[in-house]
Parts: structure tokens; C-alpha cells; sequence
């Protein structure tokens, strides 16, 4: 099969697809600016004339690989927005299979995170976000308020918080290393958006104690 990714000059065979994914660490430690085509060449196993064959430059590269991590995350997130259950029980759902992904595709967010400014002007971001995660997630959202499983006075505004607090979430873990499981982290995630942090506080008891008389 061929990958006919619009930020190559010829269609791109599989294999190769599957080997400059190993180009995105380089460019996640390094910065697009002082990457070199040689470095690309030594990480991907590839030689230099052939990525020269399929791209005019670094920055191609680096586009190809965020539109393919968009397409296989919409891919990913298509499939679990398609499986049965509530729209409360399909948003968990997809909170965590974004957070999963983000584990498991750590290099490319890492660049992402790294080049977002730069990246955003190589391929259209905010459109593939917004098929890819967006989209399911406002669908689940509605879902949710028709059944009765959730109450959302503003779609758009309820998706752009979980997908913030999903981005967050996985940044943190990528470029601070924090500990835990994105997996795990997910449940917790989950919990404060399903739940709300803003409900009705519950009393506490008062600290004074009396000593007797009033």
C-alpha cells in the first residue's frame, strides 16, 4: 500500500512510513532548527538521497509525521466514538483512548509540544484536531444530553474543556515526567470532568468544642 501523504513529493511506500515515525524523537530532542538531514538519515535507517526523493526538506518530514499521527488518531478515536453505550459512558471512554494514544505516540507530542508555532504552518493543526478529537467528543456530548447521561448547556465549550484537560494531562506526563499511568490518570480525569468540581460543597463540621454551658 501506499500513503499518498500530501507533504511528500511522490507517494510514500508503507515502510518507509513506518520508519521515519522514528525521525520524531530527533526532532523532539534536537528542534527542527538544528536538525540535519543526516541525523534523520542515521535515526530512520533511511539514506539521506531517499528522503530527499520524497521530501524537499526537514520541515516536510516533520509535517508528514503530525498529519500521520492526526490521521491514525482519528482512526483510533473513530473507532471508540462507533462502540455502544450512553454519551457519558462513550466520553470516558474516549478521554482515555486519547490519553492511551498520547502514551504510546510520546515522541511525536513531544514535538508537537515543541514546535506547535512552527508545526501549525506546515499543516492545517486546528482542522485535524478538530476531526480527529473534537468532533467525537462534541458527538459524545450531545449523545450524552439527549439520553440524559450527562447535562451540557454548551457543546463547544464542554468539548474544549476535556480536550484541554486531556492535552494537559498527557504534556505533563511527556515533558515533566510525572509518575503514574496515563491509563490510570485517565479514570481521575474522567472522574472531575463527569462529576464537576463546581457542585454544592458539603458542611463541614464547625471545630469549636464547648466545655460545658452555653
Amino acid at each position: 500500500m501506499i500513503d499518498r501523504s500530501a507533504t511528500a513529493v511522490r507517494p510514500l511506500p508503507d515502510e518507509l512510513a513506518d520508519r521515519i515515525d522514528l525521525a520524531a524523537p530527533v526532532f523532539a530532542d534536537n528542534g527542527l532548527d538544528a536538525t540535519r538531514i543526516d541525523d534523520l538519515a542515521k535515526a530512520t535507517g533511511i539514506p539521506r538521497a531517499t528522503l530527499y526523493y520524497y521530501f524537499p526538506g526537514k520541515e516536510h518530514i516533520l509535517a508528514h509525521l503530525l498529519s500521520r499521527t492526526l490521521r491514525q488518531m482519528t482512526a483510533t478515536l473513530s473507532d471508540v466514538a462507533a462502540e455502544p453505550g450512553t454519551g457519558r459512558e462513550r466520553l470516558a471512554r474516549l478521554v482515555r483512548a486519547h490519553l492511551v494514544f498520547i502514551g504510546e505516540h510520546g515522541p511525536t507530542y513531544r514535538l508537537l509540544f515543541a514546535e506547535l508555532g512552527r508545526a501549525a504552518s506546515l499543516v492545517d493543526i486546528a482542522a485535524g484536531v478538530d476531526v480527529a478529537i473534537l468532533s467525537p467528543i462534541r458527538q459524545a456530548l450531545r449523545d450524552g444530553h439527549n439520553d440524559g447521561s450527562l447535562h451540557i448547556d454548551d457543546v463547544s465549550a464542554a468539548a474544549s474543556v476535556v480536550y484541554g484537560a486531556v492535552l494537559v494531562t498527557g504534556m505533563q506526563h511527556l515533558l515533566l515526567g510525572t509518575s503514574g499511568d496515563l491509563a490510570n490518570r485517565a479514570d481521575a480525569i474522567s472522574n472531575v470532568i463527569l462529576r464537576g468540581i463546581g457542585g454544592k460543597p458539603t458542611p463541614r463540621q464547625s471545630r469549636r468544642t464547648t466545655t460545658g454551658g452555653t
